[in-house]
């Protein structure tokens, strides 16, 4: 097996934010605004549960790596980081969210908020 260091947790907290960001980003193009319902609360939903997955995904993932892992302190190191990496790319994730949702109110992106 591969040397693994932390910076791995933090690659793969990383990746997965972006992705479920982009995937975020489509969803939100593609849910029409209909005259008796604008999409609002359905682009609002899909940003929120894909913002909660992007927490876990990333984090079980990185706890199914850490479990390969034979040295017991190599191994509770990466978990706190696993641990540490996922919460703050929520936290990026939302950030980024609302950043955009207020740089662009008039767009499809601003009704995250």
């Amino acid at each position: 097996m591969q040397q693994l260091t932390v910076i791995n947790a933090w690659m793969w907290s990383i990746g997965i934010t972006i992705v479920l960001f982009l995937i975020n980003i489509l969803i939100a193009n593609t849910v029409m605004f209909r005259p008796n319902n604008p999409g609002t609360t359905t682009r609002r939903i899909w940003f929120w549960v894909l913002a909660v997955l992007s927490l876990v995904i990333s984090f079980l993932i990185n706890l199914y790596i850490a479990n390969g892992i034979e040295v017991s302190a190599q191994s509770r190191d990466y978990l706190i980081h696993a641990g540490i990496s996922a919460l703050l790319m929520f936290v990026v994730y939302v950030g980024l969210g609302f950043v955009l949702s207020k740089l662009f109110p008039n767009s499809k992106i601003g009704t995250w908020f």
